[in-house]
């Protein structure tokens, strides 16, 4: 079957991002950073050896030392092509995690199109963030604040209307990004479990380190990208049997996208 978006077939879009993750997996070797395919990227990786032919993004993961010092270094060492943004170094940017942009294409989603940000094809950072999984309560109380400073930026950047964005819109942007940072790092005191705290309304369990750093290296397409060493029981623990494709009225694109040039 051929997916379309916009007026590309979707290969041609994940062919971008397969560049693009080619020149990040190459940045992330030389510093010695960690970091894995994440989600239905991973899946990608085994099941396929590549993309889902339905997938329209490409998401990695890494634990936030590491994220950080990708922070620091991505706009120096990466291709001239691509640029990473954040909203520690984008006033407008949106979200709690990062993204890689191709910034010569467009890849427009429909959620953020009036936002003064790269607007190109696209890969997803998601820093992963050290928890106390056994104080339920505390995680708890860490996520649903991390939810109201999230939605206080949507507010502030205009993405959310009503009440709550005609009050946001009196918070400072970077008071918002300082209190979410500091939240997301709230349990930094390392532990043997992380989150994506950064996902704002869409948490997973907890996950040990070890899949960021015990991890081996499996064809995705024509280049080798990282996944954990153990990524069958994790892979079997969030899909169940992943080697089975799901019923043919969900095998679409996901996201919103609403101009394509590539």
């Amino acid at each position: 079957m051929e997916y379309k978006i916009g007026k590309y077939d979707l290969k041609d879009v994940q062919n971008v991002m397969l560049e693009m993750m080619a020149d990040i997996h190459r940045v992330c070797k030389k510093h010695g950073i960690n970091y894995i395919l994440d989600g239905g990227s991973m899946l990608g990786a085994v099941r396929h050896k590549g993309f889902i032919p339905w997938d329209d993004d490409l998401d990695i993961a890494m634990l936030r030392d590491d994220y950080i010092r990708f922070t620091e270094i991505a706009n120096k060492e990466l291709d001239k092509k691509y640029v990473f943004q954040c909203n520690e170094n984008t006033k407008e940017y949106p979200y709690n995690f990062g993204k890689v942009f191709c910034v010569n294409t467009q890849y427009v989603e429909r959620f953020t199109k009036d936002l003064d940000i790269c607007h190109g094809v696209y890969i997803d950072v998601f820093p992963m963030d050290y928890v106390d999984e056994n104080d339920i309560g505390k995680l708890q109380r860490t996520r649903k604040l991390i939810g109201k400073l999230t939605e206080a930026r949507y507010g502030r950047l205009g993405l959310k209307s009503g009440i709550k964005g005609i009050i946001a819109k009196m918070i400072p942007i970077r008071l918002i990004n300082h209190l979410c940072l500091k939240k997301m790092m709230y349990h930094y005191k390392k532990s043997d479990k992380v989150q994506k705290l950064c996902h704002f309304g869409k948490n997973k369990p907890p996950v040990s380190t070890d899949l960021f750093t015990e991890t081996v290296e499996l064809a995705f397409e024509k280049y080798n990208f990282c996944v954990p060493a153990g990524y069958d029981a994790f892979l079997r623990g969030r899909y169940g049997n992943y080697m089975e494709l799901p019923p043919l009225e969900d095998q679409k694109p996901a996201h919103h996208i609403i101009s394509v040039e590539l």
